[in-house]
């Protein structure tokens, strides 16, 4: 039952914290310097995805870290305002980094221009969704590295992968390397989280530290990338379908126009053409 539940905290709060977190991260900043210093406002894009608006001309910050900042911004203010004690909370602090985390993932895989700055931000965001998957295990407890690596997956990966497989079985644009940019490095951080020793009864001087079995951690592993593998193959099949499907209609379109009959010259100009005959 207490799985159940959480499960059901994750489905029910893991979109309004993301769409959240993108607005926060993407589109208040800019908006906030278009108002204090006169800049115009360009917004991007609004939609269920992501909320993203630029102000006056690119600011002199590599990409990724003007939303970095503020997720940490924002990560202190919970912090500070005891925030992280609610399951809530710590799922708040993983949203953030993991949002803040896709412009150096994304920079850092696909881009032709690779900078060093790249891997600071990547393991600064890494670090807040790390720290946000420990705040939650604080909370949650588990006996073991399979009970809190069950715990995490229940409120912090399960129901965002239902979220985005069903955004990507209504919306077939919706790229698959989004998905796995989405859900990749916040499972590894969770097999790092659920693999840290945890202090026993709030002694800090006589912790538990139980050692984790090898081959757990590599069957969580397994079982992950089996899951990865699915949504590509998912994907691939998908767009093989639509491929499939276009050709199709392109097939019946061109059956439809070569079984037209073009009108003879007679059916168009019927007066015409019997003048020239009787002359």
């Amino acid at each position: 039952m207490r799985w159940c539940r959480l499960f059901l905290l994750g489905v029910v709060s893991v979109y309004p914290l993301y769409w959240t977190a993108q607005f926060v991260l993407f589109f208040l900043p800019a908006a906030i310097q278009s108002f204090i210093f006169r800049m115009p406002l360009t917004v991007v894009d609004i939609s269920y995805l992501q909320a993203t608006a630029i102000a006056g001309k690119p600011a002199g910050l590599s990409v990724g870290f003007e939303p970095l900042l503020v997720a940490l911004l924002f990560s202190l203010a919970i912090w500070y305002l005891r925030g992280d004690q609610f399951l809530t909370g710590g799922l708040a602090l993983v949203v953030l980094g993991q949002s803040a985390l896709l412009p150096f993932l994304n920079q850092l895989l696909f881009s032709d221009r690779r900078e060093p700055s790249a891997a600071f931000g990547f393991l600064a965001a890494m670090g807040l969704t790390c720290f946000g998957l420990y705040r939650i295990l604080g909370r949650v407890g588990g006996r073991d590295f399979l009970d809190r690596f069950a715990l995490l997956n229940l409120l912090a990966i399960l129901p965002q992968a239902a979220l985005w497989l069903a955004f990507r079985m209504r919306y077939p644009f919706f790229g698959t390397r989004f998905l796995l940019m989405l859900l990749l490095p916040i499972y590894v951080g969770s097999l790092v989280v659920s693999a840290m020793p945890r202090n026993s009864g709030g002694d800090l001087k006589s912790p538990m530290r139980t050692p984790v079995p090898l081959v757990e951690i590599l069957a969580s592993l397994l079982l992950g990338c089996l899951l990865f593998a699915a949504i590509g193959l998912t994907a691939r099949a998908a767009e093989g379908q639509h491929i499939f499907v276009a050709h199709a209609a392109a097939s019946v379109c061109l059956s439809d126009l070569t079984a037209l009959r073009l009108p003879a010259r007679d059916d168009i100009f019927p007066m015409d053409c019997s003048g020239v005959r009787s002359q």
